[in-house]
């Protein structure tokens, strides 16, 4: 008897901030215009539905063969909307879903997050100046982050990282969400374009808070590029002078962890869950 086989679905789980991030700015309501559907009920129950803004199935809406091919792409906070259950199946059902363009989910999608960025942008703003009052959790021996290495490579790196700990809390908290953020995208670089995009602010102020973090001797934004290379690049300089890969080897190591994230390290300051 043959046996069937099993065709690998394209779609993956989005990344661990993703949803928290989604939630954060679409306010609690479907972002179809003028729907007011809560997507969360006051007793703490999930009703709203993650949609796709480029399907991730051949058989799918607005599905484009060269888009799936990315596979972080399509999990990115930036391919998906939160809706209620209505008007998640009229973008999806095969009778409907030809009216709604990639463009038009776009500009669905910005124009409601916009104006929660703009509250939490301006919630920020109100604790700017309370970075120093952060607590650091510092690490210890590095054994999670750096399973093969030997004592003594833990014992001459902890200091280091401590120390990087200490100087990162005397930044913004604005500044380590920008850090967190580039991080987060390792092994990709990232240019000031996307990430305003992605902590919805102006460009503008991503080149203000790189500028915090090169005066901190942590990243800055390469203005003067090639051809090829990707135009306004962050880009990212290592805490420890020994260990250059140290931003690649964090990144890796958060996405293995189940509950957390890099902004738990960075933003957080919790330096522990390298241990």
């Amino acid at each position: 008897m043959a046996t069937k086989k099993m065709t690998e679905k394209n779609r993956r789980d989005p990344r661990a901030a993703t949803p928290r991030d989604l939630l954060l700015f679409s306010g609690n309501e479907c972002a179809w215009p003028d729907c007011r559907q809560r997507l969360m009920t006051e007793d703490g129950a999930w009703v709203g539905e993650v949609a796709h803004i480029r399907g991730a199935e051949p058989d799918s809406a607005r599905y484009n063969a060269a888009f799936a091919r990315d596979k972080d792409a399509l999990r990115a906070d930036a391919n998906l909307i939160l809706l209620c259950r209505v008007h998640h199946r009229r973008i999806d059902d095969p009778r409907s879903r030809d009216r709604y363009s990639v463009q038009g989910l776009h500009r669905m999608k910005r124009a409601h997050e916009d104006r929660f960025r703009r509250a939490v942008a301006a919630a920020e703003e109100q604790i700017y100046d309370l970075t120093r009052d952060s607590t650091v959790v510092y690490c210890t021996d590095l054994k999670r982050l750096a399973a093969d290495w030997t004592d003594e490579d833990c014992e001459f790196f902890v200091p280091q990282l401590n120390a990087f700990a200490d100087r990162l809390r005397g930044v913004t908290s604005a500044a380590r969400g920008l850090l967190a953020v580039v991080v987060s995208r390792r092994p990709t670089d990232i240019g000031a374009p996307e990430a305003a995009r992605r902590i919805g602010r102006p460009k503008e102020k991503v080149y203000e808070l790189t500028r915090e973090l090169e005066a901190a001797r942590m990243a800055s934004i390469d203005t003067e590029w090639f051809e090829d290379d990707l135009p306004e690049r962050i880009d990212l300089w290592s805490p420890l002078e020994d260990w250059p890969e140290f931003w690649d080897a964090l990144q890796e190591h958060m996405v293995e962890r189940q509950h957390a994230t890099v902004d738990d390290v960075i933003v957080g300051l919790d330096f522990s869950l390298l241990d």
